[in-house]
């Protein structure tokens, strides 16, 4: 069972399926697994449409919504109609449990009281803050906003209004965003914020304090983290230095 998991997800990679895609596939046939196993179903072969009807009543029992249980569905039938296609069975019993009926309703967007909320709950924090104004004002996905690298920032200069420069991503073509001033202006704070960080950080590893001291100070929860900033400065000769120089 398990190697058939493994199989299936190699063939979503293949399929160039996008990567949330396969981590939800995933995660559903994991737990769609574990349910078998638990009901001492050890071979795909062995699997009814019961069994399968069963693992999506302890989902709902579970707290899962409709829409939920139904998205897990949808993954199981990719998973056996795979099996079926490789083989590894000759009848499909996940072809025989119908969706769940639920109602899908529209998303719900966020009131103006609300947005003032996340903006002040986020205002002493640059990088937070510039993440929550830039969903707002732009609309990019999550997975995109989490893509951007510094130098696809583009702010406004001699009156023509800045633009992110969004990478191709699996199935999305590249693509440039407008700026308006709300996003540029907390975007153009997090930059001067995170460039004095990168500055202060560079000279105080550079004048041999510890990496690890370091490390606490910037609140980095992995060392490797306060590493990156090796490759920007000149390592001291020497022995390290535990006192911080003053900037």
């Amino acid at each position: 069972m398990d190697e058939a998991h493994k199989e299936f997800i190699e063939h979503l990679k293949g399929r160039k399926r996008a990567s949330a895609t396969i981590l939800a596939y995933g995660k559903d046939i994991e737990q769609l697994i574990a349910f078998l196993q638990e009901i001492s179903k050890a071979h795909v072969h062995e699997v009814t449409s019961d069994d399968i009807k069963g693992f999506l009543a302890k989902m709902q029992n579970s707290g899962y919504t409709l829409k939920s249980i139904s998205r897990k569905l949808n993954s199981t039938k990719t998973f056996f109609r795979y099996l079926k296609v490789q083989e590894y069975l000759t009848d499909d019993p996940a072809s025989l449990v119908d969706h769940p009926k639920f109602e899908a309703k529209p998303p719900r967007i966020l009131s103006p009281t609300e947005y003032r909320a996340l903006r002040d709950a986020a205002r002493d924090d640059a990088r937070i803050a510039a993440i929550i104004e830039v969903l707002l004002q732009t609309g990019i996905r999550i997975g995109e906003l989490a893509n951007l690298r510094t130098d696809d920032v583009f702010l406004g200069e001699d009156g023509k209004e800045g633009h992110l420069y969004i990478r191709p991503m699996e199935n999305r073509p590249e693509r440039t965003v407008p700026l308006n001033k709300a996003a540029e202006a907390v975007l153009k704070r997090y930059l001067e914020e995170r460039t004095k960080t990168t500055n202060k950080t560079a000279h105080h590893l550079s004048s041999g304090a510890s990496l690890v001291l370091i490390s606490k100070i910037a609140g980095h929860k992995r060392l490797s983290t306060t590493e990156r900033y090796l490759s920007l400065i000149q390592p001291p000769k020497g022995e390290e230095k535990v006192k911080l120089e003053q900037l």
